[in-house]
């Protein structure tokens, strides 16, 4: 915060409460205020004036200024007597920037309460200092994995202290960022990534890079998309149309789960619309092919006793939602037959 040198003007705290204050006149006795009109504007320094009638009552007064209406600095507080009559009352205020645009009001107060003036402006002389650089935000690729994803940039803090952060969702408003996290302080651009989970499988999300720099200076990178991946992307199919059973009716469905999500569920054998056959809670991991074993029924052991080979309908089911129903030739490779 700056300290002003000119005529013992300092940087205090505002008042307490000021937030709930009703502008002139309050209780009897509360001082009445009118904020004026500033002078002696120069680049770095101006007047400020008002009125304050102390009603009866000591009383104190203080300008609060800043470069917008919350102000953030007051002068010192200066006696506006205790009389009750109209007093002109200035301070000066000075370490200001050039070219730059100022709010401020007079405030007073006494034993009986506090009153705050209007909102005045003014702008000082001169030419306003260039902006500091800002941080440079580049939005880079994204690996993604079921519920989970790795998005990438790259920041350069054009040589001053910066950080970032990645804000996600499954609009532009996004919603969701990550920890801000250091980009350091050199003038070319760094790698940064950051990780993102618990997001939804089969969603597009976007996504952006955030660098912030000193003074709250914000860039942002492109706006970006990835898809996650679950159950949708994962295809369940048949490895071939024929199966084997053993002497004991053990038959085998060769089966393929192709995606990153594995494939879970139940496999169910008919003919003639009965069942056959049902195997239940069978597990193939991602990206894999498998035999799901099946133990016939006593049906399914007669038929095949009689026939040798035979087309039965296969209805294999994937807890993800999918469904596959094929014709598989269910062939008895022993030639002893099936037992039983």
């Amino acid at each position: 915060m700056r300290r002003f040198a000119a005529l013992g003007v300092v940087s205090l705290a505002l008042f307490a409460g000021t937030g709930t204050l009703a502008t002139n006149a309050l209780a009897a006795g509360a001082p009445t205020v009118a904020t004026g009109t500033t002078s002696n504007i120069g680049d770095t320094r101006a007047t400020l004036g008002g009125t304050v009638n102390a009603q009866g009552s000591e009383t104190s007064f203080a300008f609060q200024y800043g470069t917008t209406t919350n102000y953030g600095r007051q002068t010192r507080l200066t006696s506006a007597g205790a009389d009750s009559t109209d007093r002109a009352v200035s301070a000066d205020v000075t370490d200001l920037v050039g070219g730059t645009d100022y709010h401020y009001r007079v405030i007073a107060t006494n034993a009986s309460g506090t009153t705050v003036g209007a909102d005045q402006a003014f702008r000082t002389t001169g030419n306003a200092p260039a902006p500091a650089p800002r941080p440079v935000a580049t939005t880079g690729t994204a690996v993604t994995s079921i519920a989970a994803a790795t998005v990438n940039g790259t920041v350069n803090p054009q040589g001053r202290p910066a950080s970032y952060y990645f804000e996600f969702g499954e609009t532009t408003n996004y919603g969701n960022q990550t920890a801000p996290q250091n980009a350091g302080s050199g003038t070319t651009p760094v790698s940064v990534q950051g990780g993102l989970s618990g997001l939804r499988t089969d969603t597009t999300y976007h996504y952006r890079l955030v660098a912030v720099g000193p003074g709250n200076a914000i860039s942002t990178g492109a706006d970006a998309t990835f898809a996650t991946g679950g159950a949708g992307s994962t295809i369940l199919s048949f490895f071939g149309q024929t199966s084997f059973t053993d002497q004991n009716g053990v038959g085998g469905v060769f089966l393929g789960c192709f995606g990153a999500v594995a494939c879970r569920g139940d496999m169910t054998l008919e003919r003639s619309g009965k069942s056959i056959g049902v195997r239940n809670g069978y597990t193939i991991r991602e990206n894999f092919g498998g035999i799901v074993h099946i133990t016939l029924t006593d049906l399914g052991k007669r038929l095949l006793r009689a026939r040798g080979t035979m087309n039965v309908k296969t209805t294999v089911v994937n807890v993800n939602g999918q469904r596959v129903t094929g014709t598989t030739k269910l062939v008895r490779y022993s030639t002893n037959g099936l037992k039983g």
